[in-house]
């Protein structure tokens, strides 16, 4: 029997057919590229391409690296929704890849079957659909995470089976690493997991003795270079934004289990309830030193960091399900060994099937409770921009005292600069931001502005930094009859920006 068949999972019964996965695979492509090429981007997704106009070693949110892809993406397609989304597709199919390299390794027998059905899987979990397809930092981090954590394995299970192991590949993994780290913080339990299993695993530590564990390490270590220096020149402001900023002051000092609980509820519903049985097979079942074995151990670590620290936070913080998707990616890739039953398959497919397609509409044609004598404000946030852009414009064209144009919150200036194509609108925020960067404070100050406000801004800090504000118009936006949302226009006299550390000493 040779090295690569002995990893290799029991040929599995298959709750599908291969025609009938491709089937439904097409039918949540044809959702993604509806989303990816129809829906106006969300306050982040916007406030994300605002990054790529304004290119800089890192950001106040986050590392670097979504942001650079977002200029290039940007300026080989333009500023609009092919320019904004492509660079999530191309992460789609390069998750894709990776993916079938796992099937490859662990079901070679079964390969295609194998990969179709893990794809299937993925696609069907609401959570990794949406997160895959819109372009917060996740479908990136996804696809680096995968890509790092197979050639990661692949290596240390050569090692763990007596063999010497392709240099190459270790070093491929922490290259990839590093740029996950260039991606979002959570990346730290990628780096933390792949040095605790050289530490522990009895199989594993002789790579102690070697120098290519230390030199691949401190090339994912030196390429967060660009992060570091951002924060040593801004008093470490991200860094102390995501630790402590964030919750509010004193945070630690008492328990909130509604935040907890929401937490809980979120992750099992949006990621997938079905998934549970996979899940908890993935600390149950019996290991061996090999591919599965290791990517098993990679999984493992990576859930109970990831997951056990925004639990964590969860007790007296709120926290977004989302942040611990890596947890559920990883044991995804290992659904040919840890197998799953047909009616947990099923039940899945059809839950997740139901849930994106009503995500979709919700998004795209119209917010559901509005059927019902509802509403949902927050996807109504994602509508008629043009139409908001015009009524911006027009009313700039007509007050010829106004300098500057403003928002109360920065979700909606990053939309409002991409509706018209501009880059110098100003966010009025209760918290930090990168607007507190990219603000011309020396030439806008003691100016008046015209400013946007919905029933989410922050209007009250804005009435702080104006001498006055008056209301001048209103819009209200309408789908299909249906009223979704209502924009106040005001207009600020006198203004003055806030002192900052964000600016680079």
């Amino acid at each position: 029997m040779s090295e690569r068949t002995s990893d290799r999972a029991d040929v599995q019964n298959l709750p599908f057919s291969n025609k009938f996965m491709i089937a439904c695979l097409l039918y949540f492509l044809a959702l993604k590229l509806v989303i990816s090429f129809t829906m106006q981007p969300l306050g982040d997704e916007a406030y994300y391409w605002l990054w790529g106009k304004n290119p800089a070693w890192s950001y106040f949110d986050h590392p670097g690296l979504a942001g650079w892809v977002l200029g290039l993406s940007s300026a080989i397609f333009g500023d609009n929704l092919i320019g904004l989304r492509a660079v999530s597709l191309a992460t789609t199919v390069g998750s894709a890849f990776v993916l079938f390299l796992y099937a490859r390794r662990l079901a070679p027998e079964q390969t295609k079957a194998n990969w179709l059905f893990v794809l299937l899987v993925v696609a069907a979990s609401p959570t990794l659909f949406v997160w895959s397809t819109i372009v917060y930092h996740d479908h990136l981090l996804i696809f680096l995470t995968l890509g790092s954590l197979y050639c990661f394995t692949a290596y240390f299970s050569d090692i763990a089976k007596g063999q010497s192991g392709q240099v190459s590949t270790l070093y491929l993994g922490a290259l990839v690493l590093g740029l996950a780290g260039l991606t979002k913080y959570s990346a730290v339990f990628v780096g933390l997991a792949v040095a605790l299993l050289v530490l522990f695993h009895p199989k594993l530590r002789p790579l102690l003795r070697s120098v290519h564990i230390y030199a691949a390490g401190l090339i994912s270590v030196i390429m967060q270079a660009p992060t570091i220096y951002w924060n040593l020149n801004r008093d470490f402001a991200s860094f102390g934004f995501h630790l402590n900023d964030r919750h509010g002051a004193d945070w630690l000092t008492a328990f909130n289990t509604d935040a907890f609980f929401n937490f809980l509820l979120a992750t099992i519903i949006l990621f997938g309830p079905f998934l549970i049985g996979p899940f908890i097979k993935l600390f149950r079942t019996k290991t061996e030193a090999n591919f599965a074995g290791i990517g098993v151990w990679f999984a493992r670590l990576v859930t109970i960091m990831s997951t056990g620290t925004f639990m964590f936070i969860a007790f007296f913080s709120f926290t977004l399900w989302y942040w611990s998707d890596l947890s559920y990616i990883l044991m995804l890739a290992l659904l040919p060994f840890l197998r799953m039953r047909k009616w947990l398959a099923w039940g899945h497919l059809i839950f997740g099937g139901l849930v994106i397609t009503a995500v979709t509409i919700n998004y795209v044609v119209l917010p559901l409770p509005n059927f019902f004598g509802g509403r949902d404000a927050e996807a109504a946030t994602v509508y008629n921009w043009s139409e908001v852009a015009d009524f911006v414009r027009n009313a700039e064209e007509a007050n010829s005292d106004v300098a500057f144009l403003a928002t109360t919150r920065f979700q909606l200036g990053s939309q409002l600069s991409f509706a018209m194509g501009r880059t110098d609108i100003t966010a009025i925020e209760v918290r930090p931001s990168q607007f507190d960067i990219w603000e011309q404070r020396n030439q806008i100050a003691g100016k008046n502005a015209l400013i946007l406000n919905d029933e989410f801004g922050y209007l009250d800090e804005a009435k702080r930094r104006f001498d006055q504000i008056t209301k001048v118009d209103s819009l209200t936006i309408e789908r299909f009859g249906y009223p979704l949302l209502t924009y106040d226009l005001y207009l600020g006299t006198n203004y003055q920006p806030r002192a900052t550390n964000l600016v680079e000493q």
